[in-house]
């Protein structure tokens, strides 16, 4: 067995489930993962995600290592969620 360092500090898996496709997931993601990879290369991942068990509570997004949700996501909290991401990716780099 072979153990590797990841990459990234940051993961955020969309989900791409039908009740979230429907409001917008799809699109965020998409945002996301440009933002993320012009402004923090290999630092955030951004990835689709099957369900994640919370649909019923909007656009449902698992971040990690933090181990949280952040639910009833609306396409218009991507400024605030990239704010999120820059402070989280700052405390991250630091400890490296």
């Amino acid at each position: 067995m072979k153990n590797e360092k990841m990459k990234s500090y940051l993961e955020l898996h969309v989900c791409q489930n039908d009740d979230c496709s429907e409001k917008g997931s799809k699109e965020l993601r998409d945002k996301l993962k440009k933002w993320a990879k012009e402004h923090h290369g290999k630092d955030i991942k951004v990835f689709r995600s099957g369900c994640l068990g919370k649909c019923s509570e909007g656009i449902a997004i698992a971040c990690y290592p933090e181990r949280k949700f952040l639910l009833e996501v609306k396409l218009s909290d991507a400024k605030e969620i990239k704010e999120m991401m820059e402070e989280s990716i700052a405390q991250y780099k630091q400890k490296d």
